[in-house]
């Protein structure tokens, strides 16, 4: 049974315009977010295009040829700028400008001054590629984790397609094209059949990626604190009970650290809680700075923050402690024209055969930073030595 090429190319507009109605509303979801308009934008100008194209010959060639084709290179290089946009390589907003203007300019060449319809198939197929180089570099350089297995699947459809675009124009290459564009031929009712099943694949994965890094953004408020980008008690409650665990079953040194800035309440009531909120930042920061990788920094509460440090025995940790003080103690934030300096009391505690549980632990080092405190602040103690 042979396909009617117009046919599947109405299909084809057809599925792509359904596939902008889609991104249209993911758009309106997502708070307006530039990357999912882009692909609204690209997914209309595509399908624009192909009616075009499918309205050969009620129309006249500038418009079914040049400006046809000239839209569904465009839209594509506009999902490229997309993809690169939501995957943060940014890409340079005239690419789909300069693409469309080259495509038009070769097809306005070989439809009005030397026609050949060859010569545009091949053009055309290659440009399809070359319009999807920055979006298929964009997702195959997604660092490990769960983006890449969103990611890269996408990648891997952009690829098949701009094989099979290449396939085509070899295979008109050598065995030529016929005069009528719509007339039966395999070729090009493969190409639109594969077109057709690209066009879903990709707007089903892009949706995927866009559902995906709104729950990783779910995730991220509800674990980490929104000042300073620590983790908030409850997740750092969650993931150090899976380091206590470990550290239990293969007798490995766990310590915490219970840091408290000193006289924070004085420093907002002197200077504002902008200045105090500018501090907190500032600290986190430093802290994280000091840290390792594995180690875990959580805001407790106010001006204190907990930190656990994996596989650290006391004398280790007393000397991270120390460490992190005598930085605190050498700060200075301007804030108003104003330089505020603040120090850092800190309890030190570890893992042994006395203490039974995490939260005994974080009691113990809480009641080594008190006696921080009474001894004149700005100062490290251990619990080994209560």
């Amino acid at each position: 049974m042979e396909l009617d090429n117009r046919t599947l190319l109405v299909v084809v507009t057809f599925s792509t315009a359904v596939q902008t109605a889609a991104m249209f509303y993911v758009w309106r979801m997502q708070l307006r977010e530039r990357s999912v308009g882009l692909l609204t934008v690209g997914f209309a100008l595509i399908a624009i295009g192909t009616a075009l194209i499918a309205m050969r010959p009620m129309l006249p060639p500038i418009l079914t040829i040049v400006t046809g084709n000239s839209l569904v290179i465009a839209g594509q290089a506009v999902c490229s700028l997309a993809i690169c946009d939501f995957a943060g390589r940014p890409l340079s907003m005239t690419f789909p400008i300069w693409l469309a203007a080259f495509t038009a300019g070769i097809l306005t060449i070989f439809t009005f001054a030397s026609p050949n319809i060859g010569i545009r198939v091949i053009v055309l197929s290659i440009l399809i590629p070359l319009s999807l180089l920055p979006a298929m570099l964009a997702l195959y350089s997604a660092p490990p984790g769960p983006t890449r297995r969103t990611y890269w699947p996408v990648g891997i459809v952009l690829t098949f397609h701009c094989v099979f675009a290449i396939a085509r124009s070899i295979a008109t290459a050598v065995g030529g094209t016929p005069a009528d564009f719509f007339a039966s031929n395999a070729i090009t009712a493969a190409w639109f059949l594969e077109s057709f099943a690209a066009i879903n694949l990709v707007s089903l994965g892009l949706i995927l990626m866009i559902s995906q890094r709104l729950q990783l953004e779910l995730d991220r408020q509800a674990s980490y604190d929104g000042l300073t980008g620590a983790l908030n008690r409850r997740a750092f409650e969650r993931i150090a009970e899976g380091e206590w665990s470990r550290a239990v079953r293969h007798d490995l040194p766990l310590s915490v650290l219970v840091l408290d800035l000193d006289r924070f309440k004085m420093l907002n009531d002197t200077h504002g809680h902008d200045a105090g909120d500018v501090w907190l930042k500032s600290f986190a920061e430093l802290c994280r700075g000091l840290l390792r990788r594995e180690d875990l920094l959580c805001r407790y509460g106010g001006e204190e923050f907990i930190a656990l440090l994996p596989q650290t025995p006391v004398h280790a940790a007393m000397q991270v402690a120390d460490r992190i003080r005598r930085s605190v103690e050498g700060m200075r934030i301007s804030h108003n024209g104003t330089d505020i300096a603040v120090t850092v009391s800190i309890g030190v505690a570890t893992w042994n055969e006395t203490v039974t549980d995490l939260k005994t632990m974080i009691a113990a080092a809480d009641r080594a930073l008190y006696r921080a405190k009474a001894a004149g602040r700005n100062r490290v103690e251990s619990s080994e030595n209560l």
